[in-house]
């Protein structure tokens, strides 16, 4: 473990035994008028250490159907029943005091026979519960879904295209277990940069904060895994400058701003292909998870545009809406909400780290050498995660039949 994660281990600890009961109960922000602070040369003020965690999940269950908000007694009933959790990477969240209980859990499905694989599961037990402890809780939205439009709150379906190139993908795979190479590997795995926009300015357990930083000209939004957006707004003499050409293509697109009003409008272009990045075991076409980690496509057609602003004191309004006719057969926008990091508010803390870890400086050695000391386990072991994406790839063709049927209906 890094000493960052030593310290975050510590913290979790102490901020688990001196948590208030019921503390993270916000209501939904309100909708009224604000009237934003402004920086000394008159923007928009935005800056600070903002949560980016939601309980909200990216798609909306199917019993709310068109329904952007449920009521009080529904958010209370679901919090009753334990349906809500923080969006992450881990599907084994859980609030601090239960740590010791989702350990034992986690151990226990490790021990079980999975998906017919002639061994046993190790995915899910690589890391104890105290990874993904949260110190903090963050608010509550009354919100059913991330995702605003399609009205439905559910993910559009992927084009022909798009499904054409992860089977592509499989079939070159087919004969290759998931540590042939180092090239097996993704970056992220690696923890050398995450998948990219839209997914990374959400937030996880792990690295849930973003800090804004703003200078004539220009807004900055410092991200945990080491780098910091950079982002020009140009000033009222100058206006934005133009986009790059469009044969320089880089991992986070090449981001504009402007402002609206009081709302930070940034239109990015210009993305790198992270398709190979993306971790054959993880490799479906939402990176193995429910999540949009990161765009599943080749990133020249996609088009993100970001809204953010200031609902009130404590609360950003962050909604970004995805283009790619390439990958999806219309666009999508969702609704999130960042709250002014309590920590940095009262004095706890005052920059961010970086969100590094170092395991694979030796892990990619053991992972390679692991799949060539018994390669049919290995290439057994691809079979079953393989296997795994098949499905998944299965429910995108079919969802994509059925909103293909529904236009040929006329509905």
């Amino acid at each position: 473990m890094t000493l960052r994660g030593c310290a975050l281990l510590a913290v979790a600890i102490a901020m688990a035994a001196t948590a208030p009961a019921g503390a993270g109960q916000a209501q939904e922000p309100g909708q009224a008028e604000y009237d934003a602070p402004r920086t000394a040369w008159g923007d928009p003020d935005l800056q600070g250490m903002w949560d980016t965690r939601t309980y909200t999940p990216m798609e909306r269950p199917p019993e709310f159907g068109t329904r952007e908000f449920m009521t009080e007694e529904e958010a209370a009933e679901r919090e009753r029943l334990g349906l809500r959790r923080v969006v992450s990477d881990d599907d084994d969240d859980a609030i601090a005091q239960e740590l010791v209980q989702q350990d034992v859990v986690r151990y226990a499905r490790s021990d079980a026979p999975d998906d017919g694989r002639p061994g046993y599961r190790i995915a899910g037990a690589e890391y104890n519960a105290f990874w993904s402890a949260d110190p903090t809780t963050p608010p509550i939205s009354l919100r059913t879904s991330q995702i605003i439009d399609p009205p439905d709150g559910r993910m559009p379906p992927l084009t022909r295209d798009a499904l054409a190139v992860w089977e592509a993908r499989e079939e070159a795979r087919r004969d290759r277990s998931q540590a042939d190479d180092w090239e097996d590997r993704g970056l992220s795995e690696r923890c050398i940069t995450r998948n990219g926009l839209p997914g990374e300015m959400l937030g996880s357990s792990q690295q849930p904060l973003k800090e804004i930083v703003q200078t004539p000209g220009y807004v900055s939004i410092v991200m945990p895994y080491g780098y910091v957006r950079i982002i020009p707004v140009g000033t009222a003499d100058t206006g934005p400058p133009g986009p790059l050409g469009p044969d320089i293509r880089q991992w986070n697109g090449d981001s504009i701003g402007r402002w609206d009003g009081d709302t930070l409008v940034v239109e990015t272009a210009n993305f790198k292909n992270t398709v190979r990045n993306a971790v054959p075991a993880h490799g479906g076409p939402f990176g193995g998870s429910a999540h949009v980690h990161y765009d599943p496509g080749e990133g020249d057609t996609l088009r993100l545009t970001e809204r953010i602003r200031r609902l009130d004191a404590l609360t950003l309004e962050y909604r970004y809406t995805v283009e790619d006719p390439a990958v999806f057969v219309r666009p999508f926008t969702t609704v999130n909400y960042f709250t002014l990091d309590a920590w940095a508010t009262e004095g706890n803390q005052d920059r961010l780290f970086e969100y590094a870890c170092h395991e694979h400086n030796y892990g990619m050695t053991n992972a390679i050498r692991g799949a060539r000391v018994d390669r049919q386990w290995a290439l057994d072991e691809a079979a079953r995660e393989a296997a795994i994406r098949s499905r998944e790839l299965e429910e995108k063709k079919a969802l994509l039949d059925a909103w293909e049927a529904e236009r040929q209906d006329g509905r």
